[in-house]
C-alpha cells in the first residue's frame, strides 16, 4: 500500500511540475501585465498545489503532514489576495491594457 501511495505522490509531483514549467513558457510568452498577473498566480496555486498534495501521499499521515495543511490553507486564503491587490494597484496607478492584437 505504501508504494501505491508513493506512486500517487510521485505522479502528482510530475504533473505540478509539467504544468509549472508549461506555466514559466506562458508567462514568457504573453506580452500584457495582467494577462501575466493571471497566468503567474494560476501557476502558483496549482502547481504548489499538486506539489504539496504529492507530499502528502508520499509522507503519509503525520505530524509533518499536517504542517503541510496548513500551509496550503495559508497559501489557498493569500495567494488570491495578493494578485488582487498587485493587479489593483497597478491599475489604480494608470497602467494601461495593451491595445495591439499579435498573431502568431
Amino acid at each position: 500500500m505504501a508504494q501505491v501511495a508513493a506512486l500517487i505522490g510521485q505522479i502528482l509531483i510530475g504533473i505540478g511540475l509539467v504544468f509549472m514549467a508549461a506555466g514559466i513558457y506562458s508567462v514568457l510568452r504573453f506580452k500584457d501585465f495582467y494577462s501575466r498577473v493571471v497566468i503567474t498566480a494560476k501557476i502558483d496555486t496549482v502547481g504548489f498545489l499538486t506539489l504539496i498534495f504529492g507530499v502528502m501521499f508520499i509522507e503519509g499521515f503525520s505530524f509533518f503532514t499536517l504542517k503541510l495543511v496548513l500551509i496550503v490553507v495559508f497559501e489557498l486564503l493569500t495567494n488570491p489576495i495578493s494578485t488582487h491587490s498587485i493587479a489593483h494597484s497597478a491599475y489604480a496607478s494608470g497602467y494601461k491594457i495593451r491595445k495591439e492584437v499579435r498573431v502568431d
